[in-house]
């Protein structure tokens, strides 16, 4: 009686789990179509209450499909690798190339800007 218990639980769960779950999946989730090759933090005003924080980088083409929006996530980190901040934006003009190039700002300047150590940047939407 109990391992039928514990069976139907264990199932239970696991449909909980996939509750939601389709074939139209997130579009993190799918192959992307492009992806970042290059990026880098750029300081402008550095040390001064202007302090200014950006990623710049480069976005390539991984595939043959058609390609009418992208959107790049950077996370901003501090030196002891905690997240400071989390920004998307959308990529410019990506109708035509196979490269295109991207700047994420982070949203604050002054001494909290200057607590940006690393950053990490990603594609998250490329429909």
């Amino acid at each position: 009686m109990r391992r039928r218990r514990l069976l139907t639980a264990v199932a239970v769960a696991a449909s909980l789990a996939t509750a939601g779950c389709s074939d139209d999946s997130d579009d993190e989730l799918l192959e992307p179509r492009a992806r970042v090759v290059r990026s880098e933090l750029v300081r402008e005003h550095e040390g001064t209450d202007d302090e200014s924080v950006a990623v710049e980088g480069l976005i390539e083409r991984t595939s043959d499909e058609e390609i009418t929006y992208l959107e790049v996530r950077v996370r901003f980190f501090d030196a002891d690798d905690e997240s400071l901040d989390t920004t998307i934006e959308q990529v410019p003009d990506v109708s035509e190339g196979d490269r295109w190039e991207f700047t994420v700002v982070f949203p604050e300047v002054g001494e909290r800007a200057a607590l940006v150590a690393d950053h990490e940047a990603e594609v998250v939407r490329n429909p």
